[in-house]
């Protein structure tokens, strides 16, 4: 019986999957405990081929699985949770790639506590190279274990995002994601912002490693450092579909109301963020639907509890979304923006 069952999306990334699966079959936990599920969401270069090698290689521990159709990162994990059948599930970008001994180190706590999920750092990587970090770049965070026994302690997790901020780095006790339906957004990026607060949610023992484990590739050809594509606009309807989830399941939005209508604000906050750094010219229309979303949200953002630890360029941009501003006054305040 394997113990993780590894989720990899892989969409045209024949340039990074060798490097990513390279630093998978050498972990230190031994190949035998890993089950390896590659879904290729319909890649147009030899992304299929490069699995396939893989697969002929470590056939007994690789599941490949073709999409006809693209359905973005959250179809892909989506199709890989049906085929896993470990108890613990870790997703990982297949630019990225792992410590030698990441498994190793996120497995042994499961062995000790009473987990649903164990987390570690992420440290940013510009290698096109498979390299691994020294001891002093891994960090010196000690290792903490955590449980959420009172609602203020869940609110807390929620708000600081003790987790992550995304899917990757970390490993997630299956019978959660099953129970919970924490399942993804398909057909859409910037699925993870939907689902990274319901896993705050509904964890309550977590283990935190302090030290970076997980190699984030900074590649500029990335679905949200890419520049001046339409797909960005997806964000706001991952908002829209996040708060109506969020209202649909039972009493959670009544039990975290305010922390649910921070991490919208930080959506809006993160859009904004988004449409300067990502748009040569920012558009002006998308700035008014934004606009319109949160103020239908959150009409008085400032009644927020949390509202005094946004501060500098997030300052200023709920500002901006809360002030009659026309066209002309949008793309002053953005220019200067963009100048600062």
């Amino acid at each position: 019986m394997k113990k993780i069952s590894v989720i990899i999306p892989c969409y045209n990334v024949s340039q990074y999957i060798d490097r990513c699966m390279a630093s998978i079959v050498e972990q230190t936990i031994g190949l035998g405990s890993l089950e390896i599920i590659c879904v290729d969401d319909a890649s147009e270069d030899d992304t299929w081929m490069c699995l396939q090698r893989w697969e002929q290689r470590f056939s007994e521990n690789i599941i490949l699985v073709h999409l006809e159709t693209n359905g973005r990162q959250g179809a892909a994990r989506n199709v890989g949770l049906s085929y896993a059948s470990a108890k613990w599930i870790s997703f990982v970008d297949a630019d990225d790639w792992l410590e030698p001994d990441y498994f190793e180190r996120l497995y042994r706590p499961t062995e000790i506590y009473d987990v649903d999920v164990v987390a570690c750092g992420t440290g940013e990587d510009t290698s096109v190279s498979l390299t691994y970090f020294n001891e002093d770049d891994r960090g010196i965070e000690e290792d903490e274990y955590y449980i959420a026994d009172k609602k203020e302690i869940t609110k807390m997790w929620l708000r600081y995002k003790l987790l992550g901020s995304g899917a990757c780095a970390k490993i997630i006790r299956r019978n959660l994601i099953v129970e919970h339906e924490l399942f993804f957004i398909e057909g859409l990026a910037y699925e993870d912002r939907h689902w990274i607060p319901l896993l705050h949610i509904y964890a309550t023992h977590a283990y935190v490693i302090g030290k970076k484990l997980y190699h984030y590739y900074m590649s500029p050809d990335s679905t949200v450092r890419s520049r001046n594509k339409d797909y960005h606009i997806d964000w706001i309807t991952v908002q829209i579909m996040k708060w109506k989830d969020y209202r649909n399941r039972g009493g959670l939005f009544q039990e975290f109301q305010k922390e649910l209508e921070e991490d919208a604000l930080d959506d809006a906050v993160g859009f904004m963020k988004m449409l300067i750094m990502r748009y040569d010219q920012p558009s002006f229309s998308m700035f008014q639907l934004e606009k319109e979303l949160i103020n239908q949200y959150i009409p008085d953002y400032k009644e927020n509890p949390y509202i005094d630890d946004y501060i500098g360029a997030a300052q200023v941009f709920l500002k901006m979304l809360y002030s009659p501003l026309d066209k002309t006054e949008f793309h002053r305040l953005i220019k200067q923006l963009k100048n600062d």
